[in-house]
C-alpha cells in the first residue's frame, strides 16, 4: 500500500517538474522589466549625447564666425553667434541668451584669472575695500577679469554655453540631471582675426 502510493506520487513528481506550461508568464515577468530598463536609459543615454555632439558642433560654428569682423546688416554679432548655435542644433537644442556667455580676454593665459587686488589684512582673498584693477571696467572686483562680449580684434574669447535640456523618457532622472533635466554644457576660446581695436573702459 506505502509502496504504491509512492510509486504515484514519484509519477506525479515527474509530470509536474516536466510540465513547463506557463513558463513563459514566468519568464517574461523576469525579463521585461529588465528588458525596459535597458530601452529607457538607451534613450536618454543617446538624448544626452546627441544634444551634447549638436551643442559642441554649433559653438564651434559660432566660433568660427565670431573670431571674423563680419557683420550683418540689423544684427549684432552676438545675436548671429546665437543664431548660429540654434542652427546647428536641428532643433533638438535651442539654446537661450541666458545661457551662453562671451569673455574677453587680452591671450589665452588670461582666462579665468581674477582681477588684480592689494590683499591689506593678507588673508590671500580680496575683501570689500581692497583696491584692485577693474580690468573690466564694470566697477566691482572680479574672480574672472573677462569683459562681456564677442570681443574686437586679435583678442581671445571664451564662447560657453549651459543648457537645460529634458531627457527623452525620464527613466534615468533618479540618478542623473535634476527633475528630469539636466545640463549640457560646452565651451571654446579662439582668437579673433586682427580687425579693428581691442577692448578699454
Amino acid at each position: 500500500m506505502m509502496s504504491e502510493f509512492f510509486r504515484q506520487f514519484k509519477a506525479k513528481q515527474s509530470s509536474f517538474l516536466e510540465c513547463d506550461r506557463g513558463a513563459f508568464a514566468v519568464e517574461y515577468a523576469f525579463a521585461m522589466p529588465i528588458f525596459l530598463s535597458f530601452i529607457l536609459g538607451t534613450f536618454d543615454l543617446a538624448g544626452i549625447f546627441f544634444g551634447t555632439m549638436l551643442l559642441e558642433g554649433g559653438l564651434r560654428e559660432a566660433a568660427r564666425y565670431g573670431i571674423t569682423g563680419d557683420l550683418s546688416p540689423g544684427v549684432s554679432k552676438e545675436e548671429r553667434i546665437l543664431e548660429t548655435i540654434n542652427n546647428h542644433g536641428a532643433g533638438y537644442v535651442t539654446v537661450k541668451a541666458s545661457e551662453l556667455t562671451t569673455l574677453v580676454y587680452d591671450d589665452f593665459d588670461s582666462i579665468g584669472d581674477p582681477e588684480p587686488y592689494v590683499d591689506a589684512d593678507g588673508n590671500n582673498a580680496y575683501d570689500v575695500g581692497e583696491s584692485f584693477t577693474d580690468l573690466n571696467c564694470n566697477g566691482n572686483w572680479d574672480s574672472d577679469a573677462g569683459f562681456d562680449g564677442a570681443g574686437n580684434g586679435s583678442e581671445v574669447v571664451l564662447y560657453t554655453v549651459e543648457h537645460e535640456k529634458s531627457l527623452i523618457t525620464g527613466f534615468l532622472s533618479p540618478i542623473i540631471g535634476s527633475s528630469g533635466t539636466f545640463t549640457l554644457k560646452a565651451s571654446v576660446a579662439v582668437r579673433n582675426e586682427p580687425y579693428g581695436g581691442g577692448a578699454s573702459c
